[in-house]
């Protein structure tokens, strides 16, 4: 099974640079680790998985999942974006803040969604059982997605795309106290709950925590300053 992030992201990716409008970058992304997201539920008595690795699971799990996740990142783009460092240049990191600025079509959305998780749950079938075939369609996943990003930073392609990106104020030390406390806080409760133990559950766990803390840290600093 392939790293949730970034290596599945390497396979739907390229579909957003060949025809930008047809498909939509963030639901590309998220989508491609949907069905990895159950695991973080692992022990809750949900029937969620084996659900996110089936076929009905791409619309009944995967495809709500994404477009709710695809809203959150959008929501909190620019606040994020304009705290993240301007270096190395050919990352364009600051330049994701123009995804708050793009609101694709529904039906855009959803289909990307869909076909991410695709080609999650085939890429996954692929490498069941095979180790070696595994990790290295781990590793050159990975890279595989830090070229696209390098190549999509170096292009300027995020604001060909959506537009500059949206002002946001930058708040560092108020972003980072309450992004590192949230990510550090979901890191500790997240050793503590069932399946711990397994690398596949504790690192979807970790991807949410993560994601709950930028959250909160954009969140934070969208409140008024006290006078």
């Amino acid at each position: 099974m392939p790293l949730t992030f970034p290596s599945h992201a390497a396979l739907p990716l390229p579909l957003k640079l060949w025809r930008p409008r047809w498909f939509d970058g963030v639901a590309l992304v998220v989508g491609s680790g949907a069905p990895d997201l159950a695991y973080a539920l692992d022990g809750s008595g949900l029937p969620v998985f084996p659900l996110s690795h089936q076929p009905a699971g791409l619309i009944l799990f995967c495809l709500p999942v994404t477009l709710l996740c695809g809203t959150i990142v959008r929501w909190a783009a620019p606040a994020v974006a304009v705290h993240l460092p301007s270096r190395p240049a050919a990352l364009a990191l600051r330049d994701y803040g123009s995804l708050g600025g793009s609101r694709p079509a529904l039906a855009v959305s959803a289909c990307s969604a869909v076909l991410a998780a695709a080609t999650h749950q085939a890429w996954d079938r692929l490498t069941t059982d095979k180790p070696v075939l595994d990790w290295a369609s781990t590793v050159l996943g990975a890279l595989a997605a830090l070229a696209l990003a390098v190549h999509i930073g170096r292009r300027g392609l995020l604001r060909a795309w959506h537009g500059e990106p949206l002002v946001a104020p930058a708040r560092p030390r108020l972003f980072w106290t309450v992004a590192a406390s949230v990510t550090a806080t979901g890191a500790l409760v997240a050793s503590q709950l069932p399946g711990a133990f397994l690398a596949h559950t504790s690192g979807a766990r970790l991807i949410g925590a993560l994601a709950l803390g930028l959250t909160a840290g954009a969140a934070a600093t969208r409140l008024p300053r006290a006078v």
